[in-house]
């Protein structure tokens, strides 16, 4: 088992936290400012188990959300990001630390921290903001 998918498995066991918070623990003290329009994300690993049964995770199942899920938790926003310029008008939209958002995985820059699979992206990758991770795939 990879060190990622380790960690992956910490945040799902630990139940007493929802999503958000086990993301936020698990990410840790790390401090990280993104420059630009860069964005650091922390990868939304799922549920402990499958949707809507007792049926656990396998290890496979959280490497699949690791390079396919399309969720992630706002962590940090760089200084440039979301601001309206001649590339690109965002139109109010800012999402901040604390937010879920959906973007493309491929479009990041995966790293781990602390363990954790986190992404990098440019603002203009981000899609939008959603209020429950569990409901998208």
């Amino acid at each position: 088992m990879s060190n990622a998918v380790g960690k992956l498995r910490d945040v799902v066991e630990d139940v007493d936290l929802n999503p958000r918070e086990a993301l936020q623990k698990a990410f840790g003290d790390v401090k990280f400012q993104p420059m630009h329009c860069q964005v650091l994300v922390a990868t939304h690993p799922g549920r402990k188990f499958h949707q809507g049964t007792s049926i656990l995770r396998t290890d496979t199942s959280l490497l699949e959300a690791r390079y396919q899920g399309n969720v992630f938790l706002v962590i940090a926003v760089g200084p440039g990001a979301f601001v309206d310029g001649p590339g690109a008008q965002f139109y109010g939209f800012r999402p901040k630390p604390g937010d879920w958002v959906v973007a493309r995985p491929s479009d990041g820059l995966e790293m781990l921290v602390n363990k954790l699979p986190c992404r990098v992206f440019d603002d203009s990758n981000i899609k939008g903001i959603v209020d429950d991770p569990e409901a998208f795939w």
